[in-house]
């Protein structure tokens, strides 16, 4: 149950998790978050009994912050227990095997230790977290066989395209003893009779991901999807992790390409208008390809990410004119420093002209996945695939 093993995290729960309810429970635990936060065990476990006199409203978060309470508070520890086993019989508790650990050893919870009804708590999450692992797996192999069903061959006919259901196609892009996962997302508006863009993207988080993670249906939430269907674009999603990456692995980077050419067998994409972008480190690698090699590119876009490159010094010069790169920024960002990406920027700008620089006041790093970052996105490649305007003949 992500956020709800950690006690400092208990008043920012309460306040946020209040904000949707009833104003008089607002109110109660607003009142509760306040002694909480004076260590006034007691006080604050009274608040909760009010609060949660009414059944229909008490989430696992709150009740986990009342067991809290009320365990730090003398003689309460069998109320503690009782929000605790209430909070377990709660249907599709978000919670995960580690999260059970992390519970476990709470030191918040310490007074506890000693009652059968703790180990009996421990044990019903145990199983909850169990059965989502398992439930989790099961719908994660059947989404990548689902995924793997909707993949095409290649055409026999250079210019001649199969008809394709609209949805999620997954395939494989082998480099030596490496079987590289990428995915092919088709609009509902996609017709093989017709060129259709094609839009390359490069995820973030390289740097922290061991393995490909194509077995994940919650990829098909990334906003670039339902950016591509707006704008009639097919989207070509590879699948990258540490040691096969865009970042210091130059055949991944190459592989990239590869996937490209097999989407052209498969699909009737115009070779005219494909763009290639990607988040994080994912924009740090739309750098390097429209640095390094833009050829076959009509453009380029990079969301938070940093215009460096460790495979060697970024080639700006090739910005100068051709391919345009949009670049989106937030200023708060505080991963990649806005004002670092800025400079270089501004350092770069009499040469690398076609490199253009948008910002936004916040959001931070991961303003895409924000309330706004999908229209955000929309804009973005609005401006990056708008059909050039045809020069006057004089």
């Amino acid at each position: 149950m992500k956020h709800l093993v950690s006690s400092g995290l208990m008043l920012g729960l309460l306040l946020t998790g209040s904000q949707a309810r009833a104003q008089t429970y607002d109110q109660l635990l607003e009142g509760a978050a306040r002694q909480l936060g004076q260590k006034n065990y007691c006080e604050a476990s009274a608040a909760f009994v009010q609060a949660f006199a009414d059944t229909t409203k008490a989430g696992p978060f709150d009740l986990y912050a009342g067991a809290g309470a009320a365990a730090n508070c003398p003689g309460q520890q069998a109320q503690a227990l009782r929000w605790l086993l209430r909070l377990s019989r709660q249907a599709n508790v978000p919670i995960t095997a580690r999260d059970v650990d992390q519970m476990a050893q709470d030191p918040g919870l310490s007074s506890l230790h000693g009652f059968p009804q703790w180990f009996y708590f421990l044990s019903q999450l145990r199983q909850t977290a169990a059965r989502r692992a398992a439930e989790a797996q099961r719908a994660a192999a059947a989404w990548q066989q689902a995924a793997l069903s909707q993949a095409l061959p290649a055409s026999p006919k250079s210019g001649s395209y199969a008809a394709v259901q609209p949805g999620f196609a997954l395939y494989y892009a082998p480099v030596d003893t490496v079987r590289v996962p990428y995915l092919v997302y088709v609009p509902k508006t996609y017709q093989p009779t017709r060129p259709t863009a094609l839009l390359v993207y490069l995820h973030g988080g390289i740097t922290s991901t061991p393995q490909f993670r194509s077995a994940n249906p919650g990829v098909t939430q990334e906003p670039i999807f339902a950016a591509a269907a707006e704008q009639n674009a097919l989207v070509l999603y590879p699948f990258g992790r540490q040691s096969f990456g865009w970042l210091e692995q130059r055949a991944a980077l190459e592989n990239v390409r590869t996937m490209v050419e097999q989407v052209k067998q498969r699909y009737h994409v115009d070779s005219r208008r494909v763009f290639l972008g990607g988040m994080s480190n994912g924009g740090t690698a739309a750098f390097w390809y429209a640095c390094q090699s833009p050829a076959g590119f009509a453009g380029f876009y990079a969301l938070s990410a940093r215009p460096i490159s460790a495979l060697g010094p970024l080639n700006f010069k090739q910005l100068r004119r051709g391919a345009p790169l949009y670049s989106l920024h937030a200023q708060d960002d505080d991963v990649f420093a806005y004002q670092e990406v800025r400079a270089t920027y501004e350092q770069q700008q009499g040469q690398a002209r076609q490199w253009h620089f948008l910002s936004r006041p916040t959001g931070g790093h991961s303003f895409l996945y924000g309330p706004d970052g999908p229209a955000a996105l929309r804009t973005l490649l609005a401006q990056l695939m708008q059909p050039p305007v045809p020069t006057k003949a004089h």
